[in-house]
């Protein structure tokens, strides 16, 4: 899968795009857990993210396939 990261989650892990391996469907539990293991500075960051998949919100219980673009998005504030 194709992860892309955004603002506070971009600086946590240096980069802005990276991928995950995996040959299975993921939880989105799971997910966070492969995630985190790869870069521990997303764990404080995990609680108030949101996931996208392919451009739509991640809603509960939905599997992220091998496949598919996952944006990180932390809250966003203007000003």
């Amino acid at each position: 899968m194709h992860i892309l990261y955004f603002a506070q989650a971009r600086l946590a892990v240096g980069v802005s795009e990276d991928s995950l391996h995996s040959p299975e469907p993921l939880t989105q539990d799971k997910f966070w857990h492969l995630l985190t293991c790869r870069h521990p500075a997303l764990l404080s960051l995990q609680t108030s993210c949101r996931l996208s998949k392919n451009c739509h919100f991640l809603q509960t219980g939905q599997m992220i396939d091998p496949d598919d673009e996952v944006a990180i998005l932390p809250p966003v504030s203007g000003g």
